[in-house]
């Protein structure tokens, strides 16, 4: 039977990812990382099944930094280290929820063994869509929230960086190998071994790390630089001509960000059926219920 493992990014709406890790096949095992802001009791006292794991470190999160990167790889290291021979690992966030049945989803990644389910976009081709890209974020790492005055300090560097010519470069040297960098999304299905590669980069390639670290958006980089300046890259789903919208590179999950990141309820059902995804993102308790319980009847037809 194919053996996936969920890695799964929350923060908020513990009800809801208890509701997605028991809509998911039950074969399946699920590493979670649950944001060091965030409260974790409400979320283990939902989720107390054996094939739980809740990962450690804990990271502070922000948006756009490295963190992210960082609760991917503690995900990764987890699930590599856990014994089990998974076929996949899968990147979601814990306000996804899946379209397709369980059997449908085991089928499809039992049936091309090695495809890495990733796009890439060359960001060297992309002119103005690459000019978050190009900006120098100085202390892009650190936690700072949003609207204090530190968080105000580094927006404002990184403006007058920008304005006075620093450009980041769309390609650099680590430990001796040029990389071009390339984008696409978080949301991906991996192998193992690919996982691997991206867990030992992390951990033992610090001028790969580094470039990242005053990067824009670096968890939709990370593994995709990776994939396709490599023989990986022949193995995924492809490198796109262009960047017009985050939806273009997402190739598993349906996700509307055109007026923000979109709440689904009722009124999507059809759209988001029709749109042939295996998931969708994004779904909250309160709102989306009655979708929900209107795919569950579908999935289990």
């Amino acid at each position: 039977m194919t053996q996936l493992a969920f890695l799964i990014s929350a923060h908020t709406d513990p009800q809801h990812l208890c509701r997605l890790v028991k809509s998911l096949p039950a074969s399946s095992e699920f590493f979670i990382h649950i944001d060091a802001k965030s409260d974790i009791r409400p979320f283990r006292a939902l989720l107390q099944q054996p094939n739980v794991h809740f990962v450690k470190p804990r990271t502070d999160v922000m948006w756009g930094s490295i963190g992210v990167v960082d609760s991917q790889m503690a995900m990764i290291r987890e699930a590599l280290d856990s014994g089990i021979k998974f076929d996949y690992l899968i990147s979601m966030s814990g306000l996804d929820y899946p379209l397709w049945s369980n059997e449908r989803i085991l089928e499809f990644f039992g049936q091309d063994p090695g495809r890495q389910y990733l796009h890439g976009v060359c960001m060297e081709n992309q002119q103005e869509a690459a000019k978050l890209y190009r900006q120098h974020r100085p202390y892009n790492y650190k936690s700072w929230r949003y609207g204090t005055l530190k968080s105000k300090f580094r927006s404002a560097l990184r403006e007058i960086l920008y304005l006075v010519g620093f450009r980041k470069p769309l390609r650099f040297e680590a430990e001796g190998k040029w990389y071009k960098l390339y984008k696409g999304s978080m949301w991906w299905a991996i192998t193992p071994d690919l996982a691997e590669l991206a867990y030992d980069t992390w951990k033992k390639n610090t001028a790969y790390v580094r470039y990242f670290h005053d990067s824009f958006a670096p968890d939709e980089t990370f593994i995709h630089t990776l994939v396709f300046n490599s023989d990986y890259a022949k193995h995924s789903l492809g490198e796109k001509e262009r960047f017009t919208r985050l939806a273009d590179v997402t190739p598993l999950t349906f996700i509307d960000y055109t007026h923000g990141i979109k709440v689904f309820d009722e009124t999507d059902y059809e759209l988001l059926v029709g749109s042939g995804k295996m998931f969708f993102r994004k779904a909250v308790t309160g709102k989306s219920d009655a979708l929900l319980d209107r795919i569950n009847r579908l999935r289990e037809g």
